[in-house]
C-alpha cells in the first residue's frame, strides 16, 4: 500500500484475483446483496457497521462518525464500497449532515491516506430527479436535485472527482436506482409513475457493485455511473457508459430480484 500523499498504485486493483474488500453500510439493504455477491465471487468481505454483520463476512462494528474506526478498517484494503448513510430525505441538520457529509469525508480521506486502489461511492438517481422523466436521462443531461438528500448525493459525486483528480485515485460514483428496504418502500416504488422503470433488484445491485469492485480503471480516473435494473415500461436512465466502462448488464425485471412484493 502507498503513503499518505502518494499516489503511485492507486487504481491498479488487480481485477483478476480475489480482493479484500471493505463494505460500509453492510447490515443494510444494498449492503447485505453486495457483501452475499462479492462472497460468493471469492473476495474476503470485511462489513463495516454499526449492527454485526451476518453471513461469510468479517464483521467489524463501528461508526463512519468515528474516524479513528474508519481509519483502521480500510487499513490494507484493495476496495472500499460505501454505503452508510442515511437513505432518504430527511431533516439536513439533524439526520443527514453528519453521515451523508462528514461520515463520507472520514471514508473517503481514509482511502486517501492507505491508498486505497478502488474506491465506491454511492450516489442516487435523484441526483437528476428533476428532469423530466418522459425522456431518456443520460449522464450529459447532469445533475438537477429536488431535494437535501439528493444533494448530498451530488455532494459524493463531487468529493469522489475531486479525490481522483489531485489525489490520483480510482473511484466510482453509483447512482442507484430504486432499491426496496422494506414492504412499505416497495409499495412507494409502485406508487411512482417511473418507479418499476428505476428500480434496481438486490441482485442486480450485487453484480453491479462486484463489477466496480473487478473493473479494470486507471489511477486518476473518476466515473458517475447508472445503475439499475431492467425496466418494466420504458427506459428512464441511460445505461451505456455502466455498459461500457463495467461491462454490467442488469437481469432483472420488477417484481424479480426483491423479496417484498410478489406479482
Amino acid at each position: 500500500m502507498t503513503q499518505e500523499g502518494s499516489t503511485e498504485s492507486a487504481g491498479s486493483s488487480r481485477a483478476g484475483s480475489p480482493k479484500k474488500v471493505l463494505v460500509t453500510g453492510s447490515s443494510g439493504g444494498v449492503g447485505k446483496a453486495v457483501c452475499t455477491d462479492l462472497v460468493a465471487r471469492g473476495h474476503q468481505v470485511f462489513g463495516f457497521d454499526r449492527i454485526r454483520s451476518e453471513g461469510d463476512v468479517q464483521a467489524i462494528v463501528g461508526d463512519i462518525l468515528d474516524r479513528g474506526a474508519v481509519a483502521a478498517a480500510t487499513a490494507n484494503m484493495d476496495a472500499v464500497i460505501h454505503l452508510a448513510a442515511t437513505p432518504d430525505e430527511a431533516d439536513f441538520i439533524e439526520d443527514l449532515i453528519e453521515p451523508n457529509v462528514r461520515g463520507l469525508y472520514h471514508v473517503c480521506d481514509a482511502a486517501r491516506i492507505h491508498g486505497v486502489p478502488r474506491l465506491v461511492l454511492t450516489s442516487s438517481v435523484q441526483v437528476v430527479s428533476g428532469h423530466p422523466w418522459t425522456d431518456l436521462v443520460t449522464l450529459e443531461d447532469g445533475p438537477k436535485v429536488i431535494n437535501h438528500y439528493a444533494l448530498t448525493k451530488l455532494w459524493a459525486e463531487d468529493i469522489g472527482e475531486m479525490y481522483a483528480r489531485v489525489y490520483g485515485m480510482s473511484i466510482i460514483a453509483a447512482r442507484l436506482g430504486w432499491l426496496p428496504r422494506s414492504r412499505p418502500h416497495a409499495e412507494e416504488l409502485l406508487a411512482s409513475p417511473v418507479g418499476t422503470d428505476v428500480y434496481l433488484s438486490h441482485s442486480d445491485a450485487g453484480r453491479f457493485f462486484r463489477a466496480c469492485v473487478e473493473a479494470e480503471l486507471p489511477a486518476g480516473r473518476f466515473e458517475a455511473l447508472f445503475a439499475t435494473s431492467r425496466p418494466l415500461r420504458k427506459a428512464r436512465i441511460d445505461l451505456s457508459r455502466t455498459r461500457e466502462v463495467l461491462a454490467y448488464e442488469p437481469e432483472d425485471t420488477w417484481p424479480a430480484g426483491q423479496p417484498f412484493i410478489q406479482g
